[in-house]
């Protein structure tokens, strides 16, 4: 069932990572006639027989979840016995270590149901290719919020939900620990940069459809935007492979928890934030929500904001280092913030946000078997069409319910945000009802303008891969040119090449930006064009200039 595999990170040039590097990872054509699939008859019999078990059995199953509840509340039994099951597709879930017991654990989650075994991979895409031989101590500080052992039970619960959703889809573990390049600050431990590096590796390899990411720190928990900004070629990379990427929104309502937390939600910011890599305009943001339904499976009204004891609920709010992006602009009325707000949609939660996030990415495994290739970043089509014509398109409302933070002791009360009809910033648009929202999905993808979302992402990173500027382009004898280039992880090295070859090591200030002064002379450059590239964990910058 299960295979590991060891990647060494293969280098990624600057057009790898700039576009899609096959057809494959292009999102299908548009094309007049509807999408279909193929069923094939002994999924559809296997998926018969594990509904009639679940609705047979519903009482004894009520409780679990991710279970039957999902599967009933999302009408994913409809897509099944069309034949629409995740076969043929792949998720990826991005996680902080590895689990050798995997496999027991998904066999017995799917004996109980009558599920198929799914196949999984392991890659390891950071580093030299392998896990470290123990467990990096900023991380076994982080104990239960985020120690090598505690990623164990987040890893199979986000397989597990990816898996209910999509049985037939494949399964790929990105096992990416931090510190592999150095041992960074604590907010890289909790959220590492090196989760970026294997979006990156996902996209140019075109690894999976959808991928999965429970995880983040709160944007108040760097030193500063650029350690976050940094970041983002890696989601931007995902993006212009047409990989949709969705994270989860944080457990602590309107409040975030800080790095130097060792449990979840033990020691939050005191004021509201929302948390890296959701707040990207290029990440679909999956708060959470709660399946309605009593003991016997009757539906008991519409699904309410998850929240728990006053003290876990949905990470919702705003970003203060991202932009309103172009697609919210329709819901600025509502939201009424110049930033990009979150969440953009919902799922069950009743594990976390870090349930919903896979539970989501099993949905776009099924759009992207019935679109036959992945959907590409799906916020512009959820803002634009899905979002505004409601349960045509299968959003189902999420109208009561809210993520503030009531008073406990040593704590002050934190107004969140709270769900109303329609878009809210408590649940974004709300949930949905698969057997409707994938096909409409999918059917807004392929009627999507030329300047699609994938290709706006693979000029933006682009974009960041040509910033060097340089002080001369034509250096003549006995001259030299300053380097300047920014955009790269703060504190890290950078490599700097001409024509191929190293000339230097440096280290990006805290502002992730670098100076260098190129002498031709000293170097002896022969005249003519040279290609001058800074090469980082997360992007390599590339330019040319000329010596005479």
């Amino acid at each position: 069932m299960k295979r590991t595999l060891t990647l060494a990170l293969l280098p990624l040039t600057v057009a790898a990572l700039a576009l899609p590097p096959a057809a494959a990872a292009q999102p299908a054509p548009a094309s007049s006639a509807a999408p279909s699939v193929r069923p094939n008859p002994d999924h559809i019999k296997t998926l018969t027989a594990v509904l009639q078990n679940m609705q047979q059995n519903y009482t004894a199953f009520a409780r679990l979840t991710p279970g039957p509840q999902d599967i009933f509340d999302y009408h994913i039994g409809d897509l099944w016995l069309k034949g629409i099951d995740g076969t043929g597709t792949t998720i990826a879930l991005i996680e902080g270590w590895n689990d050798p017991g995997i496999d027991a654990a998904v066999q017995k989650f799917d004996a109980r149901y009558g599920l198929p075994d799914p196949t999984i991979e392991t890659i390891f895409p950071s580093g030299n290719g392998q896990l470290p031989a123990v467990c990096p101590p900023g991380m076994v500080a982080l104990q239960s919020y985020g120690s090598c052992d505690a990623w164990v039970g987040e890893l199979r619960l986000d397989v597990e939900a990816a898996h209910l959703i999509a049985p037939y889809a494949k399964i790929v573990i990105s096992a990416t620990p931090a510190d592999s390049e150095i041992v960074d600050d604590t907010p890289f431990q909790v959220a590492p940069p090196e989760m970026m590096q294997a979006l990156e590796f996902i996209g140019a390899h075109h690894v999976a459809d959808a991928i999965s990411i429970s995880d983040g720190t709160g944007e108040s928990t760097y030193s500063n935007k650029a350690q976050i900004n940094a970041q983002d070629p890696g989601l931007l990379s995902a993006a212009a492979a047409g990989i949709p990427v969705m994270v989860a929104t944080g457990d602590c309502g309107v409040v975030q928890n800080l790095a130097v937390a060792n449990a979840q939600c033990g020691n939050t910011t005191a004021t509201p934030d929302t948390a890296a890599w959701d707040d990207s305009p290029w990440v679909t943001a999956v708060g959470g929500s709660v399946p309605n339904f009593n003991v016997t499976g009757t539906r008991v009204g519409s699904d309410p904001v998850w929240h728990v004891a006053g003290i876990f609920s949905e990470g919702a709010g705003y970003s203060s280092v991202y932009q309103r992006p172009r697609f919210q602009d329709r819901v600025s009325g509502i939201t009424g913030s110049d930033m990009r707000a979150v969440p953009d949609i919902t799922m069950d939660a009743q594990h976390g946000t870090s349930e919903s996030a896979p539970l989501f990415a099993g949905v776009l495994a099924l759009a992207a078997q019935l679109n036959h290739g992945p959907v590409g970043p799906v916020n512009s089509a959820l803002y634009q069409v899905l979002g505004p014509r409601g349960t045509q398109s299968g959003i189902a409302d999420v109208t009561t319910g809210d993520d503030s933070v009531p008073a406990i002791t040593g704590r002050s009360a934190v107004p969140g945000f709270t769900a109303t009809t329609g878009f809210d910033v408590a649940t974004g648009w709300g949930t949905i009802d698969a057997s409707r929202f994938v096909p409409a999905l999918v059917a807004a993808t392929r009627s999507q303008e030329h300047n699609t979302p994938q290709q706006q992402a693979a000029e933006a990173l682009a974009n960041l891969q040509h910033g060097i500027r340089l002080t001369q382009n034509n250096i003549n004898t006995a001259q030299s040119s300053y380097v300047f280039a920014g955009g790269f992880l703060p504190q890290h090295p950078i490599t700097l090449a001409v024509d191929g070859t190293t000339i230097a090591t440096l280290t990006a200030n805290t502002l992730g930006t670098v100076t260098y002064a190129i002498d031709p002379a000293q170097l002896a450059l022969p005249t003519g064009r040279h290609t001058l590239t800074l090469h980082s964990l997360l992007i390599t910058q590339t330019t040319t200039f000329r010596s005479n």
